[in-house]
């Protein structure tokens, strides 16, 4: 029988191996200053898409923890390889502020991460946390992939919306992403495209999929499911819209309710993800506790 106890020896060396990340991780806070302030104000602009992305730090360092046994227990050394995977990240982080790309320096931070926990740790360390890592994209704003998808979502959203309301039997004329109805007209414009839930429930379905126990089609549904829930979700929002705002007025289908209907179509997305994922049985349970 072996003991899973650390020497003091072996807590020590741990703590020592901590504490020469503290310059190294100062210097690169200050170096990415310009990236995370981007991020960040991305993240905070009303209406933004990325307004989960505070959430994904969190997220990776639970993981991270969660996973800390299996950390613990892979041999650790220092990796000279790790340096080419950090060179290269300083060089896309370069050419990021040189061209005033932002989203390069965003997508530096992976080589960055793996080259510290290759060059500090070694590759089993870097195995471990590889997974959680890939999470950091959920933090990167996109612009040409927001763009490209919140055209598409509009015109799909404003057909689909107009179809159901007639379906409901009030005349509806379509004309691009413009609905008009007998005494209501609107718009859906870009943030009615729902991209943000989109964004939002992908997230949460990869933090499930990451999660939960069990096959990997199960998990593979939940992830894929995620996008025709949110668009689902987006669509309920416009007709409700349309039908306030032909029974009510403008004034009511444009005040209030839309002001909180993104609120309330995440939570329908949500609502419906997490039915799901019960239909599904899928089950959760830390990484600590599998065999």
């Amino acid at each position: 029988m072996t003991s899973t106890s650390q020497s003091p020896q072996s807590r020590a060396s741990e703590g020592c191996e901590l504490r020469t990340l503290v310059i190294p991780g100062l210097v690169l806070a200050a170096l990415y200053y310009s990236a995370f302030d981007w991020m960040v104000r991305a993240w905070t602009l009303q209406g933004s898409n990325y307004s989960h992305g505070f959430w994904v730090p969190i997220v990776i360092a639970y993981f991270l923890w969660d996973k800390r046994s299996s950390l613990s227990a892979v041999p650790k050394r220092t990796e000279p390889r790790g340096l080419w995977y950090i060179a290269g990240a300083m060089l896309l982080h370069l050419a990021g502020l040189i061209l005033d790309v932002h989203v390069l320096s965003g997508l530096s931070l992976f080589p960055l991460f793996w080259g510290l926990a290759l060059y500090y740790f070694g590759p089993h360390v870097l195995r471990e946390a590889f997974y959680p890592s890939l999470f950091m994209i959920f933090m990167i704003p996109l612009p040409l992939i927001q763009a490209v998808l919140s055209i598409k979502l509009q015109t799909l959203s404003a057909i689909a919306a107009s179809l159901v309301l007639s379906l409901m039997g009030f005349p509806v004329v379509r004309e691009g992403t413009m609905m008009m109805m007998p005494t209501f007209q609107l718009f859906v414009e870009a943030p009615c495209s729902g991209l943000n839930t989109i964004f939002s429930l992908i997230f949460v379905g990869s933090v499930v999929a990451y999660l939960a126990r069990g096959s990997f089609w199960r998990k593979a549904v939940l992830l894929v499911s995620a996008v025709p829930i949110a668009v689902l979700a987006n669509i309920f929002r416009i007709v409700a819209i349309g039908l306030l705002g032909e029974y009510y007025g403008e004034e009511v289908a444009m005040g209030v309710f839309h002001n909180f209907s993104g609120v309330i179509m995440y939570s329908i997305g949500l609502i419906l993800f997490l039915a799901e994922a019960w239909l599904l049985r899928v089950k959760f349970t830390s990484s600590e506790g599998t065999a």
